[in-house]
């Protein structure tokens, strides 16, 4: 679910009517916006078209209409003419002054920026009540802002600073109890590096764990972090016994001198990626990564290279991404004082020193291609369980925690097997695919026995609804909206996994992807 809404409809004084919309799970029905005194958009840089349509559409009711989130926090010109109001980064303090004036008709103003970092100790919990949760596949939660590192692309560190603020135990296990309550099964905490403050997670952790352990492993976890993760075995077994089942990582490039250029030297210190990646592994912990293509130090080799490595490390889910000149970073800047950024509507936005613009385009696509073909998907998957014996057995424990009462009783997996199967039946047969995919995947399950343990026919199944979702996202230019809501929770073609709530199984097929 995403947590910068909830977050906002916690902050706003109490006597409002307050109305949550998300395109990603409903459609939005602009004549019923006219009730509305105060309209407010946001999104991150990938919705900025759709963000600007909404717009000009808001421009006929008579609302006032304001802008915050990442994207206007790093291109405020972007909405001139746009909206009325503009917030600027965090609006903790901001946005209640905004609306207790709007409501005592004092006068407001067209631009808010908060002075200070917000204090993340004093945050309320997110209002998830409001948000139409059956349509979700996975709650989000935030724990912590901000980066210590200083990769030139990233825009992290330019909106929340290099300073990790961070959440108190109390709160995060608050939040827990509220998901808990409200039934959902799977967390993804948002924050861009949860391990950015090492010291403050150690001291988190324990209390997810004891959490965890007294309401019998209710809830499944997963988060972004660094690759320094690998170098703390104490940090990863936290990790794994708070049931933290994935991490996203960006990885960004196998070849160091693309590493080094963008300043992610996180990455080069110490080990080999691989190694640090098989010790991740190792720990129980699945590892989904983030890639980027057109570096100064790429060449056209680099797609190859790209497809190699993240095929050899088993990186089962492999988002990838061109890279991106974002407003105020540091890349953006010196590609301006170089003279080689483009505003010109094209995927690409600045002029790669090593390819054309067509060829790094072009390039990545394919290369997205080959990654979700599902031969390589599957090899990918199945070599990460073939590879690490540790991993499996962890993995088998997991199953031991929960509760007897929220396994599925052998007449319910059977149901989720029956409806998992119809449903992923009938979606092959709309992508004109069933007999092609079909026969494709039998076959890919019929040779799983060669690679380690067999999978069971559930988590298979599972695995091609994953499957299916990133092939579709991969031969649609990672356009999510043309996907289906029988797509799993996508991870966007992007450095950063993009994780829009939506595009979940139905119920029973989404209960049964919880042990897979």
């Amino acid at each position: 679910m995403g947590g910068a809404l909830p977050l906002l409809a916690a902050l706003t004084p109490e006597g409002h009517d307050v109305r949550l919309i998300d395109e990603a799970v409903e459609d939005i029905d602009f004549d019923a916006l006219g009730a509305y005194d105060i309209i407010g958009v946001t999104g991150m840089i990938v919705q900025r078209d759709r963000m600007r349509d909404i717009l000009l559409r808001l421009r006929a009711l008579p609302a006032l209409v304001v802008v915050g989130g990442p994207y206007a926090a790093i291109d405020e010109p972007f909405f001139d003419g746009l909206c009325d109001v503009l917030f600027v980064g965090e609006a903790e303090e901001t946005w209640p002054r905004f609306i207790e004036d709007f409501a005592a008709h004092r006068p407001i103003e067209r631009r808010y920026e908060q002075t200070g970092r917000t204090d993340m100790t004093r945050l309320p919990k997110p209002r998830i009540d409001l948000l139409k949760q059956q349509h979700y596949m996975a709650a989000s939660l935030q724990y912590s802002r901000g980066c210590p590192f200083r990769c030139e692309f990233c825009d992290i560190i330019v909106i929340y600073g290099r300073k990790p603020r961070v959440k108190t135990p109390g709160q995060v296990i608050a939040e827990l109890d509220d998901l808990r309550r409200d039934g959902i099964k799977v967390c993804f905490i948002v924050d861009d590096n949860f391990i950015g403050n090492k010291r403050e997670a150690k001291l988190l952790l324990p209390e997810i764990i004891r959490w965890q352990e007294a309401h019998g492993y209710p809830l499944i976890i997963s988060t972004e972090a660094t690759i320094n993760l690998a170098d703390d075995p104490e940090l990863m077994d936290l990790m794994y016994r708070a049931n933290f089942r994935e991490v996203f990582i960006g990885l960004e490039s196998p070849r160091e001198a693309s590493l080094r250029e963008t300043k992610k030297i996180q990455n080069v210190h110490g080990d080999p990626l691989a190694e640090k990646l098989a010790r991740i592994r190792d720990a129980g912990i699945v590892v989904s990564a983030g890639f980027i293509v057109g570096f100064d130090n790429d060449d056209a080799s680099i797609f190859d290279e790209q497809y190699r490595f993240i095929q050899d490390n088993a990186i089962g889910q492999a988002s990838l991404g061109i890279l991106m000149a974002l407003p105020r970073t540091p890349l953006h800047a010196r590609l301006e004082r170089e003279g080689r950024l483009r505003d010109d509507g094209d995927t690409c936005n600045f002029e790669p020193a090593q390819m054309s613009r067509a060829e790094l385009v072009d390039g990545c696509a394919e290369l997205l291609r080959r990654l979700y073909e599902p031969e390589a998907f599957f090899e990918r998957v199945l070599g990460n369980i073939a590879a690490s014996r540790p991993f499996r057995e962890k993995r088998a424990r997991i199953l031991a925690w929960s509760k007897p009462a929220d396994r599925a009783s052998p007449l319910t997996a059977a149901r989720d097997l029956l409806v998992m199967t119809l449903r992923l039946g009938r979606a092959l047969r709309r992508d004109r695919m069933l007999l092609s995919m079909g026969r494709r995947y039998l076959a890919l399950y019929r040779g799983t026995g060669g690679r380690g343990p067999r999978l069971s026919l559930h988590n298979f199944l599972s695995l091609c609804i994953l499957h299916r979702h990133h092939y579709k996202l991969s031969r649609t230019g990672g356009d999510a909206r043309s996907l289906n809501m029988f797509d799993a929770a996508p991870l966007g073609a992007s450095s950063r996994p993009a994780l829009p709530p939506a595009y979940g199984p139905p119920k029973m097929a989404r209960e049964s992807l919880r042990q897979a």
